[in-house]
């Protein structure tokens, strides 16, 4: 694959730049960035200012350019007077309008996120700019604007819900006085008021943006789904008195609106801008707070390539340009709290006092329960289920936890049931035909004994959750029955009347006052799968279930799931939890901990070897077949951080031949990087 030198070889000189002279204008040369997929065009291109457009022909401003026999759309990066160019240069054809949509610290931050995940800075164009609307430029000035005054007063930080976390006034304090601190906060439930509204759950995030507000600066709040992006949007505009400074920005608006929303970002005509994962590029005149609630929704990462996440995006933003940034979750992963040990952020976790006062709390139906049951004890519904309910039921609402349909397949130990891994690699095993297999690098392992009870047989389990929600009324006749999913088929909120709500994972509605009781039904499905994120997204979903239940109310796990879960769930310190994640994560050479990528193609020998020369010291798991396509094989490759940005280039490097040989027939190669799950498959 790589017969040709696609990075610079060490007597390899490239050309010497060359100056370029155009009468009665000041630095002709215009790098322009194009608006295309095509990997040799990702970079910068150079072109000639003719002296018609050098007023207009600024960083930032869009222009038209042809390249070959195509036209594009482009942005100038910036002016020069020079070029490494040695033919002469092609003249812009025409400016799009005269306002520099793009900054220069977002300019930056397309560079630096495309190298991060190993593209050029093309590939993220479209989502750094919205369809253009010619009308609503009309109204907007190419200097940026003052924002108005802050229409509420600031409260002392004494009297914020932010008091209620260890370190949470000195946060809000920085905050108030410029300063641009950053943190991960493991946030409190709704709390023990029964007149508590769900929507104010939003007032911290109000506090924060009234803090930034009051010192001239924008506020961009990022949410997982536009409904939650909806409902903090209508919040923080009755907060701020109804003011328009507050602005909405998703997929959801018109186009017109949504290009009118960039522009006032743009042009700080608005202090708060909410959204979705599109926000995270919003271009921000003053900015000064970057909140993201709930980072590893799935819904806040890509599924296009390049699988960026808003997360990352806000991470490398908040770095580059010194802004404040807060993620915050009931739960708390790996890659926040290394985030506080690296001392990138402060760790904001609820006093443990406050903490019992506002939450549920958590039990798990132990073995010698379910024996004593007998039959029932296996049920979906077991008896100790049943009586909660019907306990919950009697005053109020109670809450029904399932897992979402489907099914999958898992090789665990006979004798205690443990998931059977890799001695290698820790990755899941499986059976092709009579020989056991690493899903993740390949490894046969000749003889197996179980990590937790050193027993050697081991079984094949095919688990399937098809939860009968019919059945489940039937146990409970005449009581009002609602079914929520998440997306449209989401209720946002019901009232404190006696019924039963069951809910799919991320649909759970808000109950007024809070949920009497919750049953988390077949929770080993969530914890038998053998994907990496399998025990951080059991604790994100349960968390964030056991938050909706009243303080002292009871949450019941009807399956038992690892013990060290079960003990921080109980505590509801999801912190002691990701020190246990982050630790098997560094042994691994898994994300965060380490840089990963996750390749697909006919043929990644040669790949490999490209890369085994780049990074000595990489670690690589498999080639092994994939599972949807047996020609392709796929491998897991991981470097040390302090790589990061030679392994970007080096991915680079790798997307740029790999689109060579697509040109000569080849099925190419497909790359994500950071997986999610190691041993997971490229759709």
């Amino acid at each position: 694959m790589f017969s040709e030198p696609i990075l610079p070889l060490d007597d390899f000189a490239p050309p010497e730049p060359r100056e370029v002279r155009v009468h009665g204008v000041e630095k002709p040369v215009a790098a322009v960035l194009l608006n295309t997929f095509a990997p040799a065009l990702s970079h910068p291109l150079d072109f000639l200012i003719p002296a018609k457009l050098d007023a207009v022909a600024v960083p930032g401003v869009l222009v038209k350019v042809k390249v070959g026999t195509k036209r594009y759309t482009g942005v100038i990066v910036e002016r020069k007077d020079s070029t490494d160019w040695q033919k002469p240069l092609r003249e812009i054809e025409r400016t799009l309008g005269d306002l520099p949509l793009l900054d220069i610290p977002t300019l930056e931050l397309l560079e630096n996120v495309s190298l991060y995940y190993g593209t050029g800075p093309s590939a993220l164009f479209r989502y750094a700019l919205p369809e253009r609307r010619v009308k609503v430029e009309q109204n907007f000035s190419t200097v940026p604007s003052e924002l108005d005054p802050i229409p509420v007063t600031v409260p002392p930080p004494e009297q914020t819900t932010w008091a209620r976390y260890a370190g949470g006034v000195e946060f809000f304090s920085d905050l108030c006085q410029g300063r641009h601190p950053r943190a991960v906060v493991s946030a409190l439930p709704l709390g023990n008021n029964p007149h508590f509204q769900p929507s104010s759950r939003f007032q911290p995030i109000a506090e924060l943006v009234s803090a930034a507000w009051s010192n001239g600066e924008q506020s961009l709040i990022v949410m997982p789904t536009v409904e939650q992006a909806d409902e903090a949007y209508l919040y923080l505009r009755d907060y701020f008195a109804d003011s328009d400074q507050v602005v909405l920005y998703t997929s959801e608006i018109p186009t017109a609106a949504s290009y009118e929303t960039f522009l006032r970002s743009r042009f700080g005509t608005a202090a708060v801008v909410v959204g979705t994962r599109g926000a995270v590029f919003l271009p921000l005149a003053r900015p000064g707070l970057f909140f993201l609630w709930d980072d590893l929704a799935w819904s806040l990462s890509s599924d296009m390539f390049p699988n960026f996440s808003a997360r990352q995006v806000l991470l490398m933003r908040s770095q580059l340009c010194g802004i404040a940034l807060v993620l915050a979750h009931y739960s708390v992963n790996a890659g926040d709290l290394q985030l506080v040990t690296r001392h990138f952020a402060r760790g904001l976790a609820p006093n443990r006092e406050v903490l019992r006062q506002c939450t549920g709390r958590f039990e798990f139906l132990s073995e010698d329960a379910q024996l004593a049951e007998g039959m029932t004890g296996a049920m979906l519904l077991p008896n100790a289920a049943l009586r909660l309910v019907r306990r919950g039921l009697q005053s109020g609402p109670v809450l029904l936890l399932i897992p979402p349909d489907g099914a999958f397949s898992v090789v665990s130990c006979a004798n205690c049931g443990a998931n059977a891994v890799c001695e290698v690699c820790a990755g899941p095993l499986t059976f092709e035909g009579s020989r056991l297999v690493c899903t993740r690098c390949g490894n046969v392992p000749a003889h197996y004994a179980c990590l937790r009870c050193a027993s050697t047989k081991l079984r094949g389990r095919h688990l399937q959750s098809r939860t009968v929600i019919d059945d489940i009324g039937r146990a409970f006749s005449g009581v009002p029955v609602l079914v929520s999913r998440p997306g449209k088929g989401r209720i946002g909120l019901v009232d404190g009347a006696s019924r039963l709500v069951i809910a799919y994972p991320g649909g759970e509605p808000f109950a007024t006052g809070g949920y009497e009781a919750a049953v988390i039904l077949r929770a080993h499905m969530w914890a038998n799968r053998t994907a990496l994120w399998t025990a951080q997204e059991l604790m994100r979903q349960f968390l964030a279930a056991g938050s909706l239940v009243k303080p002292e109310g009871r949450i019941l796990v009807t399956n038992r799931i690892d013990s060290r879960l079960e003990q921080a769930l109980v505590r509801w310190d999801p912190w002691s939890f990701a020190a246990h994640d982050l630790r098997e994560r560094e042994a691994g050479h898994f994300a965060p901990a380490w840089r990963t990528a996750l390749l697909q193609g006919s043929s990644l020998s040669e790949v490999l070897a490209f890369l085994r020369q780049d990074f000595p010291e990489i670690m690589v798991f498999g080639p092994v077949p994939a599972r949807d396509n047996p020609a392709l094989s796929t491998a897991f490759v991981s470097v040390s951080l302090r790589d990061s940005q030679e392994f970007g280039r080096a991915l680079r490097a790798v997307e740029l031949q790999n689109a060579r040989e697509r040109k000569s027939g080849s099925s190419g190669l497909r790359i994500v990087v950071d997986p999610p799950d190691p041993a997971g498959q490229i759709g």
